[in-house]
């Protein structure tokens, strides 16, 4: 049987209502290449419109790239994960090193984040990954490590296989990130599976994915990682052709590889 091979993209801070609604009328009109699942983290105010331009057995994901912990409340400009499934969410990021950098996200909030998403029925997608310092002082499995941990920490070992992992070195991530090599991605995906095997009884997270400058050129490099299930696209997917693209490289990728 061929792999699931996942290929996905958060839009960030890009997009329009119009414009979102031509990227999901094109990608609904193509067929979705065997073994791939496909997944859009579009901005808040988009998703509900992207969903209603998908077909009701569309194989195409749709996430939301935060949500809060809390069920509702006192909480101004953000959104709860109940709202987020409402519009159409099925996956919630969290922990992305801009959310951290920028918003104080900790690893604290990012396992609450966790434990809400799995209580309102969504899959958590928790972003981890080390900045170039650590990188540099060859830490970069222990700190991923620990950010595994810590934001897994509030689910119950069974539940463990149903989060996704993204790694995303904080080095390759932006218009000024370096494009990592596979001998720099596999020493750390393959701790990331260890260590999520552990914490989840032997049963590892639902897919393990990888960010961080991801095109056309180094994906299939990328996905012959044998701890990496996907990719987990920004700039390189932001035009649906890049995304097709994409998506047909995950499906040769697909159809090579046998589970």
């Amino acid at each position: 049987m061929a792999a699931v091979v996942w290929i996905g993209t958060s839009w960030k801070m890009t997009k329009t209502l119009g414009e979102s609604r031509a990227f999901a009328r094109s990608l609904a009109a193509a067929p979705v290449p065997e073994g791939v699942q496909p997944f859009v983290l579009p901005a808040h105010t988009s998703l509900a419109a992207v969903r209603d331009c998908l077909p009701e057995d569309s194989p195409v994901l749709l996430g939301v790239q935060n949500a809060h912990w809390a069920p509702e409340g006192a909480a101004t400009g953000e959104i709860s994960m109940r709202m987020a499934a409402d519009a159409g969410a099925r996956l919630v990021e969290m922990g992305h090193s801009e959310r951290r950098e920028q918003f104080c996200e900790t690893d604290d909030s990012v396992s609450r984040k966790a434990r809400a998403a799995l209580d309102a029925g969504l899959v958590p997608l928790v972003c981890v990954g080390e900045p170039a310092a650590v990188r540099d002082a060859g830490q970069a499995e222990e700190f991923v490590t620990a950010q595994v941990r810590a934001a897994l920490s509030r689910l119950l070992a069974e539940e463990v296989a149903d989060t996704i992992v993204a790694y995303e070195p904080v080095w390759a991530i932006g218009e000024a990130g370096r494009p990592a090599t596979r001998a720099e991605v596999s020493p750390v995906t393959a701790a990331i599976a260890r260590e999520s095997e552990r914490l989840g009884g032997g049963r590892g997270c639902r897919a393990l994915l990888y960010g961080g400058s991801v095109s056309v050129d180094n994906a299939t490099v990328l996905l012959e990682d044998p701890h990496t299930s996907g990719l987990f696209v920004g700039r390189a997917a932001w035009e649906v052709e890049g995304f097709q693209a994409l998506m047909a490289i995950g499906g040769a990728h697909a159809a090579r590889v046998d589970i």
